[in-house]
């Protein structure tokens, strides 16, 4: 079966490929091997609805089974924020450390039983079945008060899982991997098509 993972992202491709590799039924694409590209604007008001808009654009340029995925940090006091607009928080002139800068501003008077957060990944598959299929990962944890560690990317140097005290961006990728958000709605997408005997 060809897939087309519909995101221009190297560490999603590598986690798909990673977990999609025990079949080797399974040919996983990229929008680059199949010369696309297209972008399309996200104008959901849910990773659920972006992650819908993405398969279903890429879906029909492709013609072969697409998935795409949203995904995003919410923190619980600021509302749910940054939430969808993890990437672009505080302006698309903002970079990842000017982003989690602004978070620890804004999360400065909040003691730690208050920094509640979450990372949280959606999944939508299209091509797959008559529906669309969803699935969802989450990463529960907190904000830190100061950043911490040099892996990962975005806002890891201040995320801290419950009950530890160093933020994700103090595991090695690898480790990081095995928990993340994105694996955990990636295993929950692959045993969906596995129940379904799609693949």
């Amino acid at each position: 079966m060809n897939i087309l993972i519909a995101t221009t992202n190297n560490g999603k491709l590598n986690e798909f490929k990673k977990i999609f590799n025990f079949n080797k039924n399974i040919k996983l694409f990229t929008l680059s091997d199949l010369s696309i590209n297209d972008d399309v604007e996200e104008t959901g008001k849910t990773f659920e609805e972006n992650a819908a808009i993405k398969a279903d654009f890429y879906y029909r340029k492709s013609g072969i089974p697409t998935i795409s995925e949203d995904s995003g940090l919410e923190i619980f006091k600021l509302g749910g924020e940054p939430g969808i607009y993890s990437a672009r928080y505080g302006g698309e002139g903002l970079n990842d450390l000017e982003r989690t800068e602004l978070i620890l501003e804004k999360m400065k008077d909040f003691q730690t039983p208050y920094r509640g957060a979450q990372f949280i990944s959606v999944i939508c598959g299209v091509g797959f079945k008559k529906e669309k299929i969803f699935s969802k990962g989450l990463l529960k944890g907190y904000i830190l008060d100061k950043k911490q560690g040099l892996n990962g990317f975005g806002y890891d140097p201040i995320f801290c899982l419950n009950n530890e005290n160093l933020s994700l961006a103090c595991k090695s990728i690898d480790e990081k991997n095995q928990i993340s958000h994105r694996r955990k709605s990636i295993d929950k997408f692959l045993k969906i098509l596995i129940k379904d005997r799609i693949v």
